[in-house]
């Protein structure tokens, strides 16, 4: 007699409720970080920039630049950070041209402020100059992360409104790529924001507070914060730009999630001629700085889009004017030549000043 065979277990049914069920749970779980974040935001002032973080208890807005252009009524107007600082003199500019020039200038900013002082300050004093230059270096022009860490976020405050829409986009695209509005609409769903920031924030503080305690963790951070600043380090190093030149250099990729392209349609929009600086930064004892073929390559298609949108594209890189004793620390040129500088600036640029 034969062994009898095991009968194959009936096949089961498919149950097309069972994927649905899953697919609600998942779609469901996430919602508890709704209640966390409300409770983590109570009371909290939101960001103007909601890309970079939910709520933020920022620096009121300083009105000084912006009054000040508009008592002054600048016909040429200045745009940078401390590599305009160190070069140009806008009082002895103002007595070259024989014409007012005034300028917006921070130590420590990037592009998001230097848009920001465009649009709130020059444009927000109901201004319309000649000319308005903004001074950079190599890549800061299409980097719009650059100087807004925490530590320099300060001054992005101060010329920032309730909210700034186009700079939000600008950094929403950076952060996520062109796909930016899937994970926005994820956070307005899930408000899963507030929750990493504040797990990121943690996370962050813990050492400090595991060595200083509660009380002296804070103040522990701030001062590790502050001694490995770039300020501090400033002396030893060529200069403070971020490095990953690959990915920077890209002008294709990074030029639309900059916000150099609205800084060029604010200009459009208002008959505001724009004019582009990019400073020399420290050169060799033997000549100009080294570029390399990415930097190169950069720099072309950047002064190519500039000059095919109407602005005007002024290289100082290579110009045997200005030689390694110009230069003090970093790409900083020395003060007592910022006159000199002026009016060699002056003289380069003479078509725009006519």
């Amino acid at each position: 007699m034969s062994a009898s065979r095991p009968h194959p277990a009936p096949s089961r049914g498919s149950r097309p409720w069972e994927l649905a069920l899953v697919v609600v749970i998942a779609l469901a779980v996430p919602l508890a970080f709704r209640p966390v974040a409300s409770r983590l935001l109570e009371g909290a002032p939101p960001s103007y920039v909601p890309s970079l973080e939910a709520s933020r208890a920022r620096r009121a807005f300083d009105p000084t630049f912006r009054e000040d252009l508009r008592r002054i009524q600048p016909r040429y107007v200045l745009i940078g950070d401390s590599m305009l600082g160190s070069r140009i003199d806008p009082t002895h500019m103002t007595r070259t041209l024989g014409q007012q020039t005034w300028w917006v200038m921070q130590p420590g900013t990037g592009s998001a402020y230097w848009y920001l002082a465009f649009k709130n300050c020059v444009l927000g004093a109901g201004l319309e100059p000649r000319v308005v230059f903004f001074f950079f270096r190599d890549f800061t022009l299409t980097d719009v992360l650059f100087r807004l860490d925490d530590q320099f976020r300060w001054s992005v405050d101060t010329l920032a409104g309730a909210e700034e829409p186009e700079l939000d986009r600008a950094i929403a695209r950076r952060l996520e790529g062109p796909w930016y509005v899937v994970p926005r609409a994820l956070d307005r769903a899930y408000r899963f924001r507030p929750v990493r920031t504040a797990a990121e924030t943690f996370v962050t503080a813990w050492p400090a507070r595991a060595v200083a305690g509660d009380s002296g963790g804070p103040a522990l951070q701030q001062h590790l914060n502050a001694a490995f600043a770039l300020d501090r380090l400033r002396p030893t190093l060529a200069a403070d730009i971020a490095s990953g030149e690959d990915e920077l250099g890209d002008f294709d990729r990074m030029l639309p999630r900059s916000i150099l392209p609205e800084i060029i349609a604010l200009g459009r929009q208002h008959g505001i001629r724009l004019c582009f600086v990019r400073v020399q930064r420290r050169p060799r004892p033997d000549g100009p700085p080294v570029q390399s073929p990415v930097l190169r390559r950069y720099v072309d298609d950047l002064r190519a889009y500039l000059e095919a949108n109407g602005a005007v594209f002024r290289d100082d890189t290579g110009d045997p004017d200005y030689t390694l004793d110009w230069y003090t620390d970093g790409d900083h040129t020395a003060g007592r030549l910022r006159r000199r500088y002026t009016e060699l600036f002056c003289r380069k640029l003479a078509f725009l000043f006519r």
